[in-house]
């Protein structure tokens, strides 16, 4: 446990200093236009963490299969949360700034933020994986999972669909994910998105990989 926390830490450290860097934008931003219009990216941002919390938990105690296992679900179910705010970017059109260069670096700070505890905690659920699979097995699991996140990423920003609709309204979700595979040439434009991000997320998260290997 202590391992864990200790490996963590440093991580941890910089995340809340990045945020803050975030959250003084959002401040700045509120008292300069007294409109509290970009205020979601702090909840996006929330939902973002959520996956890291639930790898973070798993790393400290040991559980059982079907813990793990029902964790895991939950951890995926909230995953694509954290690239989703690179989405936001589209927000910028919306803007009422005449340096609009401020928003950008508003939302792009938000988004940068959420992309990095996501893969933060896609990082730690690679290790925990590693512990029940192969390598090789691993890393197409992993690589599956980042091809749902494009996917999970179409259902919020395209159909907007929300992680808790899974519980809400389980069927409606079904309904929607079922005809895109089912008739998946009429909905061309759901599978463009798909491996579109799901590509770049790899891509990214694989870079950020070798980076982190070659420095130890």
């Amino acid at each position: 446990m202590n391992a864990t926390i200790n490996k963590q830490l440093p991580f941890v450290k910089g995340f809340i200093l990045t945020v803050s860097f975030s959250f003084i934008l959002v401040l700045i931003r509120v008292i300069k236009t007294e409109s509290i219009l970009f205020i979601f990216l702090i909840w996006n941002l929330f939902l973002a963490c959520i996956p890291y919390a639930v790898t973070l938990l798993l790393s400290l105690k040991k559980v059982n299969h079907f813990i793990f296992w029902m964790c895991f679900g939950i951890w995926l179910a909230f995953l694509p949360n954290s690239p989703y705010i690179l989405t936001d970017l589209q927000h910028i059109r919306t803007s009422t700034l005449s340096s609009v260069w401020f928003d950008v670096l508003l939302i792009l700070s938000f988004a940068i933020n959420g992309l990095v505890i996501g893969f933060a905690s896609l990082s730690m659920m690679q290790e925990l994986l590693r512990e029940r699979f192969s390598k090789t097995i691993t890393d197409l699991m992993i690589h599956l999972i980042l091809i749902l996140c494009g996917f999970g990423i179409y259902l919020g920003r395209v159909l907007r669909w929300n992680s808790w609709d899974i519980i809400q309204d389980p069927m409606g979700i079904i309904s929607d994910i079922a005809k895109r595979i089912i008739f998946p040439t009429q909905y061309v434009n759901t599978w463009a998105f798909t491996l579109g991000f799901g590509i770049f997320l790899i891509i990214t998260y694989r870079t950020m990989q070798s980076y982190h290997r070659k420095k130890e």
